[in-house]
């Protein structure tokens, strides 16, 4: 045998029959102590991005509410219909702020005497009930307002009505 196949060998022989077949509890304390402070300091960092990510969730379900709208009125059909969600939208992370539901009119319904339905999407703060910001869409026209303190990245909002047909089409004969 070789000095090298020897020593692969040996070193295979104390790989097996080793009796250290893990970590001690002490390198394990140590390792947990520093992803614990590396996500302390690490995790307020992503405050941001969470935040973009639950507005475009918030946003996803305000058009998607005006679309179906938009095709139940197209379609001409009795009393178009629209999903809202039963859930408050927050991804968990941060539990101070979340994204609340609210409407106007009837819960459902597109045009409640033909003169639409607000729907709302509210950024409160938890711990005290307080509004910070508010996207506003009309079901049936597609008018976009919004309500507080929008923040600096989500300056499109406030952009004129996203309407796919005319208001002389709606319920023209």
């Amino acid at each position: 045998m070789e000095a090298n196949q020897i020593n692969k060998y040996f070193l295979l022989k104390k790989i097996i029959f080793s009796n250290e077949t893990g970590y001690s509890l002490n390198q394990l304390v140590i390792t947990l102590s520093i992803i614990g402070i590396l996500a302390g300091t690490l995790l307020p960092n992503f405050r941001p991005a969470v935040e973009f990510v639950e507005v475009l969730i918030a946003e996803k379900y305000l058009l998607s509410a005006y679309k179906e709208c938009q095709i139940g009125l197209i379609n001409n059909e009795f009393i178009p219909l629209y999903f809202l969600p039963e859930k408050n939208i927050n991804l968990g992370v941060f539990r101070d702020k979340r994204f609340i539901f609210s409407h106007t009119g009837i819960k459902g319904e597109c045009a409640p005497e033909l003169g639409g339905n607000y729907l709302r999407a509210s950024r409160v703060n938890s711990n005290n009930g307080n509004l910070i910001y508010s996207l506003i869409i009309n079901v049936k026209t597609g008018e976009k307002i919004s309500e507080g303190s929008l923040p600096s990245w989500l300056d499109w909002w406030d952009s004129k009505s996203l309407s796919l047909i005319s208001e002389d089409e709606i319920f023209s004969d």
